[in-house]
């Protein structure tokens, strides 16, 4: 079931996100996705769909505060 969410998160990173801090628990991640990146005026924001081994996220970083957030949540199963 997809769930929209939009809270802000910690994301643990070397080139690609390895960790999510969501809800006092630590999700590793095991499978990046897919990666865009879109403006909004003058901030670059960087889209990525990441997997853990029982949830698909998608997180966005703003790259002008450095800030993350969780805006989808996946467990794979039909609505």
């Amino acid at each position: 079931m997809l769930q929209k969410i939009a809270e802000k998160v910690e994301v643990g990173m070397s080139n690609v996100p390895r960790w999510i801090k969501w809800k006092n628990r630590v999700y590793k991640i095991e499978r990046i996705g897919l990666h865009h990146t879109y403006r909004e005026g003058r901030t670059l924001y960087h889209i990525f769909s990441v997997a853990a081994p029982t949830l698909f996220f998608r997180l966005r970083l703003n790259t002008e505060s450095l800030s993350w957030k969780l805006e989808e949540i996946s467990d794979g199963l039909p609505s």
